[in-house]
C-alpha cells in the first residue's frame, strides 16, 4: 500500500557464483536465526512457519538474479551490482525512529542481513507513491545498476545524504517531492 519501504546496499557478485556459494550464503542467513513474521488466521496471530530458501533467475539483460524468500521481515533480491531487500515497512517509518525504541533492533537485524551478502550500508528508497525515489528503484535498483552509480547520481540530485534520523523531520516528508535521501552505515552498530 504505497510508500513501501526498501533498502539497496553495495553487495557485488560476479555472477560466476556456483550453487555451493549461494548454499553458503543460505546456512549463513539461517544462522541469523530471525524472528518469523506473524499473521492474522481466525482473528488470531499466527508465527509463519518455514526458512529461508532461494532461487536463481538467469535473465540475459540482468547477468543473473538470485530471489531469497523466507517468513521473515526482509525479502533479498541479490543482482551482480546490487542487493535490493523489500521490508514490510512503510518509508515514513525512518521519519518517525525517535519514537521507536525497536527501530535500533529492525536496524541491526538489516545490518546483520546486509553482511550475508557483502554489503557495508544501504540507501533507503520507496515505492509506489513517491515519484523520484521510486523511479531510482524500478529504473535503476532493479535493472541492476550498480550500487556507487546510483548513490552517485542522488548525490547530484539531493545533495549529500542525511544519515542521522533524528535529523529527519516528519513535517517535511511530502513523497510527491522528496528533497534529500537516507544512507546508513550503520557505522554506531559496527563491533571494534
Amino acid at each position: 500500500m504505497g510508500e513501501d519501504l526498501f533498502a539497496i546496499t553495495n553487495s557485488k557478485f560476479t555472477g560466476n557464483e556456483t550453487e555451493k556459494d549461494w548454499d553458503q550464503i543460505l546456512e549463513k542467513l539461517k544462522s541469523l536465526n530471525l524472528e518469523k513474521t506473524l499473521r492474522v488466521e481466525n482473528d488470531e496471530l499466527i508465527r509463519m512457519k518455514g526458512d529461508w530458501s532461494y532461487s536463481i533467475n538467469v535473465d540475459p539483460e540482468l547477468s543473473f538474479l538470485v530471489d531469497f524468500d523466507g517468513p521473515f521481515q526482509f525479502d533479498p533480491l541479490i543482482y551482480s551490482n546490487i542487493g535490493v531487500i523489500g521490508t514490510f515497512l512503510n518509508y515514513s517509518i525512518l521519519y518517525h525512529t525517535q519514537k521507536l525504541s525497536l527501530f535500533n533492533e529492525y536496524r541491526k537485524r538489516l545490518f546483520d542481513i546486509v553482511r550475508v551478502f557483502g554489503g557495508t550500508e544501504v540507501i533507503f528508497l520507496a515505492y509506489e507513491e513517491c515519484d523520484q525515489l521510486s523511479h531510482i528503484l524500478d529504473k535503476m535498483a532493479l535493472q541492476n545498476v550498480p550500487y556507487e552509480e546510483i548513490k552517485e547520481k542522488m548525490i547530484l540530485e539531493f545533495g549529500n545524504p542525511v544519515t542521522d534520523y533524528s535529523k529527519l523531520d516528519s513535517e517535511k516528508l511530502n513523497f510527491g517531492n522528496i528533497t534529500e535521501f537516507i544512507l546508513d552505515d550503520f557505522s554506531d552498530l559496527i563491533e571494534v
